[in-house]
C-alpha cells in the first residue's frame, strides 16, 4: 500500500503463491477468438443455396481449402470424363471396336481399345500433353469440332479455377497472421488516467500504410423500454502514442483506451472488470497492404480472463549499438511489470483525484478542507490540507461550544 500525492495508493491485482489473479473463466463464451476468427452461426435463412449460389466465386473464396482442393479435383475429373464418353460414343458409332486388329480399317480415334483408352486421350487432349500413343482421324465426322470444344472448355476451366484459387491464396485477410496482439490487456494509471493498454505488432518489413485502430465494447443491455440486446455494441476508442486513431507500426506499439466518460468501462468496478466476464472488447486494427493496395483487418478479443489490473508493458524497443539500428525483442512482447494503480472505478478514481466526489466543507473562513473517498473494498481516507493538529484543536473547540 502506498501513497502518492493526497490519495491513497493500492497495488492491484493481488498475488497468490506468484500468481496473478486474472479473473474466472465463466460467463458466455467470447464472440471473436483470439485469431479473430467469428464464433457465430446463422439458421432459419431462406433460400441460403441459391443466394449462395447467385455469388459462386465469393462463395468458393469463402469455402475452406479441404473443400476448395476436393471441388478443384472433382470438376477437371468430370470434364475429363465427360469428354472421355463423347469420344467413345463417337468410336463405338463409327465402328471402331468391331474392327480392331484390322489392317484396313481407318478408325476415329487410333489405337483406342476400350473407355481407359478414352479417358486417356481426353485427358491428353484437354492438357495438350499429346503423348501421341493415341491420336484423331482428321476425315472422321465429329472429331476436330469435339477436340475444339475440349479445348476451350478446358482452358475455361482452368482459367476460372486457378483463377479463383490464386485470390485465396492472396486474400487481404491473410496478412493478418503476421500482425500479432498481446495475448492479455492491462488497466494502469498513465498520464494521470486510468487507461486500458494492449500490445500491437507487425512481424513483416513491408508495413500497412493508413492505418487505424478502435475497439467494440460487447455486453448484453436492456434498454429504458424493456428491449433485451444480448450483444449490444459501443464504441471505444485506442489511441497510438500522441497520434489519435492513427497507427504507424513498424514497431511495436501499446494502445491506450482512456477510461473516461465516453468509456463503457468508466463505471466497472475492478472485480466487474476482472471476475464479472460478462463483456468482450475487441480491438479492430485496420489498413493498406503496402505491395497490393487491399484493404487488411486483423481483430482480437478480451475477456476478464484476459485483463490483468496494475500491471504495464514491459518496453521492448531498444537501440543496438552493435548494429546501428532500433531493435525490438518480441520475446518479451507479452511480459507485463506491476505499477501502482489505483484500486477503484475510473469515475470514483476521477472524483477523487479532479474534485468531483462528496466534499466535505466547513463555513469557517481560514479552516481547511477535509475530503474523504472511499474504495470498494476498503476506505482510503485523506487529511493531507493542513496541520493534523490545528485540525483537532478546531474539532475540540466545535464540540465545547467555543465558537
Amino acid at each position: 500500500m502506498k501513497y502518492q500525492g493526497d490519495f491513497q495508493m493500492v497495488e492491484f491485482p493481488e498475488v497468490d503463491d506468484g500468481k496473478v489473479i486474472r479473473g474466472y473463466q465463466m460467463g458466455r463464451p467470447a464472440l471473436v477468438r483470439k485469431g479473430g476468427q467469428y464464433r457465430i452461426s446463422y439458421k432459419g435463412m431462406g433460400q441460403k443455396g441459391r443466394r449462395f449460389l447467385a455469388d459462386i466465386y465469393q462463395t468458393l473464396i469463402d469455402l475452406k481449402w479441404r473443400y476448395v482442393i476436393l471441388i478443384f479435383l472433382v470438376l477437371f475429373m468430370l470434364v475429363y470424363v465427360l469428354f472421355a464418353a463423347l469420344w467413345y460414343l463417337m468410336a463405338y458409332s463409327h465402328g471402331d471396336f468391331k474392327h480392331l486388329g484390322e489392317k484396313d480399317w481407318v478408325p476415329c480415334l487410333h489405337k483406342m481399345r476400350n473407355f481407359a483408352d478414352a479417358l486417356l486421350f481426353s485427358i491428353e487432349t484437354q492438357t495438350t500433353i499429346g503423348y501421341g500413343t493415341i491420336w484423331p482421324d482428321a476425315n472422321c465426322f465429329g472429331s476436330i469440332p469435339l477436340v475444339y470444344f475440349q479445348v476451350t472448355a478446358g482452358f475455361i476451366l482452368e482459367t476460372v479455377l486457378l483463377g479463383f484459387m490464386l485470390v485465396k491464396i492472396a486474400r487481404p485477410k491473410n496478412r493478418r497472421k503476421t500482425l500479432v496482439y498481446s495475448s492479455v490487456a492491462t488497466i494502469v494509471k498513465e498520464e494521470g488516467d486510468l487507461v486500458l493498454q494492449v500490445r500491437l505488432g507487425d512481424l513483416r518489413k513491408s508495413h500497412l500504410v493508413d492505418t487505424t485502430v478502435y475497439g467494440i465494447f460487447i455486453k448484453d443491455k436492456v434498454t429504458e423500454e424493456g428491449v433485451h440486446f444480448p450483444l449490444f455494441q459501443q464504441h471505444m476508442d485506442f489511441t497510438a502514442h500522441g497520434m489519435d486513431d492513427r497507427v504507424f507500426l513498424i514497431w511495436p506499439l501499446v494502445l491506450n483506451h482512456k477510461i473516461n466518460e465516453d468509456s463503457p468501462l468508466y463505471n466497472m468496478k475492478p472485480e466487474d472488470i476482472l471476475h464479472a466476464n460478462n463483456f468482450e472488447i475487441v480491438v479492430i486494427l485496420e489498413g493498406t497492404i503496402e505491395s497490393t493496395g487491399e484493404i487488411c483487418q486483423a481483430r482480437t478479443s478480451y475477456t476478464s480472463a484476459d485483463i490483468l489490473w496494475g500491471y504495464r508493458f514491459e518496453n521492448i524497443v531498444e537501440f543496438d549499438h552493435e548494429h546501428g539500428k532500433w531493435r525490438a525483442n518480441f520475446k518479451l512482447f507479452d511480459d507485463v511489470t506491476p505499477s501502482t494503480t489505483p484500486k477503484c472505478s475510473a469515475k470514483a478514481y476521477d472524483n477523487l483525484t479532479k474534485g468531483a466526489g462528496n466534499l466535505r466543507r466547513s463555513t469557517s473562513v481560514g479552516k481547511p478542507i477535509l475530503r474523504k473517498a472511499y474504495s470498494h473494498k476498503e476506505a482510503l481516507n485523506t487529511e493531507s490540507v493542513g496541520d493534523s493538529s490545528l485540525i483537532k484543536n478546531l474539532k475540540t473547540s466545535l464540540a465545547e461550544g467555543r465558537f
